[in-house]
């Protein structure tokens, strides 16, 4: 039996003990000889490995409060708030309500996951605690972008495919073409077809909602010149998914030298289940907009950004 082995099957003794039979840590530690640091690191690198997984039935009475009121102001079909920590950003507490979502939706059956790029996005993948799967496909709903800050749609559907067991389906194109005779070129190829098909048809597609402005990821990034960004800022914009901008009643913005390998807002509007993650206040006027396009089914926010929607 290798090591590994080994320390599996001594995490799944420990956990069953603690959890199934009630045992206390120091009556684990006097059963199996060992000490009772041990236990607690091996308990403790069990739930991170999935053999143990914590599920809280009740979510706090305020995030439930907040996202039954999203749900009915915005004429949602589901919404999930995660709670501010003191000292954690708001995109964290966003991400960690959409990672506790994708567990819930993984572990329901076969199902196809799409999944955009950004930076909560990411948080989310990494946030998702491995689950028992049967049938899952995870796929690029954005083609391989990435900076030094930024994750790429691949490394997120990679990272989820890993947590699920699941197969996972890449997009092999750069995210954004650099003119769009190019970006149509990429977009007819075969294997670049196939798999923004999948996303098209997937039971779920997960979108990250971006800002207008100099502090733009898109802009920060290098993908977007200040004069474009000026460009939409004057048409109207004020959010954007995927490289497609809108204004504040949904309409679309076009944005010169902006040409994304990746689903359309019509493609959204046409998929089964849209879920939108974001984190902080800033990103208020963004989602409202993102919500008037018709392509969000549920949103996934932090508190903060949660008060700033219903405060509108």
């Amino acid at each position: 039996m290798t090591d590994s082995n080994t320390r599996n099957d001594l995490a799944v003794r420990v956990a069953w003990l603690y959890h199934e039979r009630g045992l206390t840590q120091q009556d684990i530690a006097d059963r199996l000889g060992i000490s009772r640091s041990t236990i607690s690191r091996v308990l403790t690198e069990a739930e991170r490995d999935g053999i143990i997984r914590v599920v809280i039935t009740q979510p706090l009475p305020e995030s439930a409060r907040l996202a039954e009121a999203l749900i009915e102001q915005y004429g949602l079909s589901g919404a999930v708030v995660g709670p501010n920590l003191d000292g954690e950003p708001p995109a964290l507490a966003a991400a960690a309500a959409m990672a506790r979502r994708l567990e819930s939706i993984a572990s329901s059956g076969s199902v196809t996951i799409a999944a955009g790029w950004g930076r909560t996005i990411a948080l989310s993948a990494s946030e998702a605690r491995p689950v028992p799967t049967s049938g899952v496909v995870v796929v690029d709903a954005f083609g391989h972008t990435t900076t030094d800050d930024v994750t790429a749609a691949v490394e997120v559907t990679n990272v989820l495919a890993r947590k699920f067991d699941a197969r996972v389906m890449h997009v092999p194109s750069p995210g954004f073409a650099a003119t769009a005779e190019l970006a149509e070129s990429f977009l007819s190829s075969p294997p670049v077809a196939r798999a923004l098909e999948r996303a098209r048809s997937a039971d779920v597609v997960m979108v990250s909602i971006g800002i207008t402005g100099m502090d733009s990821l898109l802009v920060a990034e290098g993908f977007m010149s200040e004069g474009s960004m000026n460009d939409v800022m004057k048409a109207g914009a004020v959010g954007e998914i995927f490289g497609r901008y809108f204004d504040a009643e949904g309409n679309k913005v076009g944005a010169d030298g902006l040409h994304p390998i990746a689903l359309t807002l019509e493609d959204l509007r046409n998929a089964t289940r849209v879920i939108g993650v974001a984190g902080g206040v800033e990103k208020a006027d963004a989602i409202r907009g993102a919500i008037a396009t018709g392509v969000l089914h549920e949103l996934a926010v932090d508190e903060t950004l949660a008060e700033a929607l219903l405060n509108a």
